[in-house]
């Protein structure tokens, strides 16, 4: 890895890590299911990869909450978000953003099982406590999609794609 790559993905790091940790204080609203599938359609799937699974350690180290019960849900939702993103990368932004809302349903889902059995949570009392914030959640998800995918799939992608070196450096594999 160059040195040039390993800085750009350390900026994209960033961003998504800063910026919700910036949004935390408004619950479940954040930019980091439109940002991982951002990345997921311009750099693929496996520096993608590094990213969330970077940004998850992070955000579970800074946070206090480091353990599997919240490390693997995160990871497994927002690698879904990622190759959803790569699947789709250049679509029209309704269906990124239908997909995108769809991506927080996955992702608040796969913490029913953990909140249940592990901490012995009443399943149905905790799905409706969890309504509005996946409600949240999804619209935040889709208008992201809706209004800023094209100006900023267009930005990333030119950037990595301007000329030969950078092209190189973000092949899709």
């Amino acid at each position: 890895m160059t040195v040039k790559k390993l800085c750009y993905l350390v900026v994209l790091t960033t961003i998504i890590f800063v910026q919700e940790e910036l949004l935390t204080p408004i619950p479940s609203v954040q930019l980091t299911f439109f940002l991982v599938m951002i990345y997921g359609a311009t750099l693929g799937i496996g520096y993608g990869s590094l990213i969330v699974v970077t940004h998850v350690l992070l955000d579970n180290l800074y946070m206090s909450s480091f353990g599997i019960t919240t490390i693997g849900p995160m990871i497994i939702g927002y690698e879904i978000t990622l190759l959803l993103g790569y699947l789709l990368r250049g679509k029209n932004e309704i269906l990124n953003g239908a997909i995108n809302a769809l991506c927080a349903v996955i992702y608040s889902s796969l913490f029913i099982p953990i909140n249940i059995f592990v901490y012995d949570v009443e399943p149905l009392a905790y799905i409706i406590a969890d309504i509005p914030f996946v409600l949240v959640m999804m619209t935040c998800n889709m208008f992201c999609a809706l209004f800023l995918y094209k100006p900023i799939y267009k930005l990333l992608d030119n950037e990595f794609n301007k000329d030969k070196n950078i092209n190189q450096l973000f092949e899709r594999e």
